[in-house]
């Protein structure tokens, strides 16, 4: 049986930090295709909720350590997303350096494919 695959997508707002949500309900394995213009010391970060009007935190792993990638910046990018994220129901990406915010000067638009 064919996996199936659907491909979404999540913007950041201009000035902003966090992505328009993102529901990985079916899903059992996403990839992200990143945009090649990022700001600065930038990583890829997640906030979680379990409801859609929730309260998203960023996510952790087991060892207390915040799951994030680090993006290489200028460079449209292709990156397979942790599997931390699928204990969720809703994720956002978080544009962050060292767990703070970093506000993109411009929207910026990424490639979500999700695969059950």
């Amino acid at each position: 049986m064919e996996r199936e695959a659907r491909t979404i997508a999540a913007t950041i707002a201009a000035g902003a930090a966090e992505s328009s949500l993102i529901d990985v309900t079916w899903a059992a394995g996403l990839g992200l295709k990143t945009p090649a213009a990022l700001e600065a010391e930038t990583k890829i970060a997640f906030k979680v909720a379990e409801c859609q009007d929730g309260t998203f935190l960023p996510l952790y792993d087991d060892t207390n350590t915040l799951v994030e990638i680090t993006v290489t910046l200028n460079e449209a990018r292709a990156y397979a997303l942790p599997d931390e994220i699928f204990y969720w129901r809703y994720i956002k990406l978080w544009t962050e350096a060292a767990g703070m915010d970093v506000a993109q000067t411009a929207e910026r638009a990424f490639v979500i494919t999700l695969k059950s």
